[in-house]
């Protein structure tokens, strides 16, 4: 998070370098006054988050976490998250490399991932967003080959079942309890084919990249989810 009302993009999963800084959400639906920064190392899979001025992203080929700071232009931090598996070791059930998924929620930032000795389950970790360190880490049970895509909001875990149409949010682990449950909430996939979701706090927005569209849901579906979880 950065500017209130800036917004990034980032185009395909594989070996891409260019980030595109638009000033307002309406001039990146006009793909118009924006700025290129160009990083130095390639990212892999879609899981990337901006932060406080900074992009997190996964580094191509690697479990190594980066941290490119937008107003220098540099990379301030390169960090690998242990064991995490990559290059679709265990992805979401749309592959795509997207084995590591970073996001932000009101509580800091986070990593969603796997290893092999947690069995390709969900691991969700909290990072500190100066050092990378992981400052606590949770197993949730879930496969991630499993989940379609998932996003968190106040410290809990939302998981899809799938990324095609007919997907719901089906799974639900909060990190301030360790406790989880299943849940049967639609959601609706309008393009069927997600490959990308994470929620905006200060919007209180969860964008999505589908099928090629870019889609906001609105606060709404939060307070469904909060309310029936």
């Amino acid at each position: 998070m950065s500017l209130p009302h800036q917004v990034w993009s980032m185009d395909g999963y594989y070996k891409g370098r260019r980030v595109l800084e638009y000033r307002t959400m309406g001039d990146f639906t006009k793909g118009q006054n924006f700025v290129q920064h160009l990083l130095p190392h390639p990212w892999a899979g879609t899981g990337h988050v901006v932060y406080n001025g900074s992009l997190y992203y996964n580094k191509h080929q690697s479990n190594i976490l980066v941290q490119y700071h937008f107003r220098s232009r540099s990379v301030l931090l390169q960090r690998s998250l242990s064991g995490a598996g990559y290059n679709n070791t265990f992805p979401y059930s749309w592959g795509g490399s997207s084995d590591i998924d970073l996001m932000a929620d009101e509580t800091g930032l986070w990593a969603v991932y796997t290893t092999i000795p947690n069995a390709g389950n969900i691991m969700v970790s909290r990072l500190d967003p100066r050092s990378l360190d992981v400052l606590h880490s949770w197993d949730t049970g879930f496969p991630k080959r499993s989940a379609g895509e998932s996003f968190m909001i106040c410290g809990t875990l939302y998981v899809t079942n799938s990324h095609l149409a007919g997907a719901k949010v089906h799974f639900a682990y909060h990190t301030n309890s360790s406790t989880y449950e299943y849940t049967d909430i639609p959601f609706h996939n309008l393009y069927s084919h997600i490959s990308m979701m994470d929620y905006n706090p200060r919007e209180r927005a969860l964008y999505t990249w589908n099928n090629g569209h870019q889609v906001l849901y609105n606060v709404t579906l939060f307070h469904v989810i909060r309310s029936d979880g």
